[in-house]
């Protein structure tokens, strides 16, 4: 009996140290008090967000602050044995029309705990939303490499995406001046990160940073279509961020009507980038999961989530 009981528990061990770990990314549109209100909807919302063990949510736009935590709710009550945390931003926006992010994590089956969080202080105003930007701590044991990570959460304004984005580097060297150690410990230098991060890029001087410390930027950036145009999105990844991994391409259609790629993934950092699984960045296609017409996907959000599968 001991023997069988050993054999078990090596399994289960084991069972846990293969098992992929998913990390997504959705924008819920407009998720306030009317969904929110709405149990059939919050509760689809819910069991889409159940499968990601790491979830980056945009646009909770509830003035009241209700809707966040009736999600939270309406999605523990989905992982019952295994909850999540949930990791709330103040409200941002220039205008009356505010939003906030969240970091939603499962701790039991991520593998990883978040251990800072913070809204990049944009007192230069070249944001319409802040990005929320909160760094994780890999606890479980794996042949990644991967120690710390840090994750990037952005909205950007549509009309104003391009900038915004090439913006991020101003947000990246506000994130390697702030958290020193995540650099001057790693083969890259405080300086020399610093220096690689360059924030006005041409192509003479393209960014090149490089660190054990990986960042990903993630969220609605709304890249495509009449917001960044072909000729501009090849200049983000040839010159601006030609040092990180684009993980969405454009052939993956990332608003609910597959027309554009709203939504990605840039990670700078090989080890992590190695570490994720062949073909498994892409979009979760709810609509054909719970068998909805268009109008019914769209009133869930206008966005489909985007993932990738990573073993730490």
């Amino acid at each position: 009996m001991q023997i069988i009981t050993s054999v078990v528990s090596l399994m289960f061990i084991l069972e846990i140290s293969i098992s992929a770990v998913r990390i997504g990314s959705f924008n819920l549109h407009q998720y306030g008090s009317k969904k929110a209100a709405n149990t059939t909807l919050t509760d689809i919302v819910a069991k889409i967000i159940n499968d990601f063990d790491i979830a980056v949510i945009q646009e909770i736009t509830d003035v009241n602050i209700k809707a966040p935590y009736v999600l939270f709710d309406a999605l523990n009550r989905v992982s019952k044995t295994k909850p999540y945390t949930m990791t709330l931003s103040e409200r941002v926006g220039r205008s009356s029309s505010k939003e906030q992010y969240i970091f939603f994590n499962r701790e039991s089956t991520s593998g990883v705990k978040l251990i800072n969080y913070y809204l990049y202080e944009d007192a230069e105003d070249y944001f319409e939303r802040p990005p929320f930007i909160g760094t994780f701590e890999v606890t479980s044991k794996g042949s990644s490499g991967v120690k710390y990570f840090t994750i990037m959460d952005v909205h950007l304004r549509p009309d104003a995406a391009y900038q915004e984005l090439i913006d991020m580097r101003r947000v990246i060297r506000d994130f390697i001046i702030k958290y020193p150690r995540y650099f001057t410990d790693a083969s890259t230098s405080l300086s020399q990160a610093l220096a690689q991060n360059v924030i006005d890029a041409t192509d003479s001087k393209k960014p090149s940073l490089k660190s054990n410390h990986p960042i990903l930027i993630i969220g609605d950036f709304n890249a495509d279509c009449s917001y960044i145009s072909a000729k501009r999105q090849e200049t983000l990844r040839s010159i601006n961020f030609v040092d990180f991994t684009w993980m969405i391409n454009n052939e993956v259609k990332t608003n609910t009507r597959r027309t554009c790629t709203y939504d990605r993934i840039l990670i700078n950092g090989d080890k992590f980038v190695k570490a994720i699984v062949s073909r498994s960045n892409t979009t979760v296609d709810f609509q054909s999961r719970f068998g909805m017409t268009l109008d019914q996907a769209l009133g869930v959000s206008d966005h489909f989530p985007v993932k990738f599968d990573i073993n730490w």
